[in-house]
């Protein structure tokens, strides 16, 4: 009588010593041959979508750091150009002062 109703294997007489053929042993190898050289379908349906999500990722980060560089690149063009704008002023009174002529440039000073 089983008092926990678990079920109890028969006991049975084991022979641990027997000879058992190579034949009948369980095999753990693939039973098809496998080709290691054969690469896998590059559409994997559950690793694509998270390639993607880095891909898309890593050009937003790309496209952010652009931007800023070109924000700051028109800011320094911007600072140039005024810069620019008064040394020409400040070129202009002094040749006036002077009474030096307006010649455009001609590659000789």
């Amino acid at each position: 009588m089983n008092p926990y109703d678990y079920y109890q294997i028969p006991q049975m007489p084991i022979e641990y010593h027997t000879y058992v053929p190579v034949d009948q042993y369980p095999s753990y190898a693939p039973s098809e041959s496998v080709n290691p050289y054969t690469t896998n379908d590059p559409y994997d349906p559950n690793r694509q979508p998270q390639q993607l999500e880095r891909r898309v990722n890593q050009l937003e980060r790309q496209n952010e750091r652009q931007a800023r560089e070109i924000n700051q690149l028109q800011r320094d063009v911007a600072q140039l150009q005024r810069r620019l704008q008064r040394v020409n002023q400040r070129v202009r009174a002094i040749e006036n002062r002077l009474h030096i002529p307006f010649t455009p440039f001609e590659g000789e000073f």
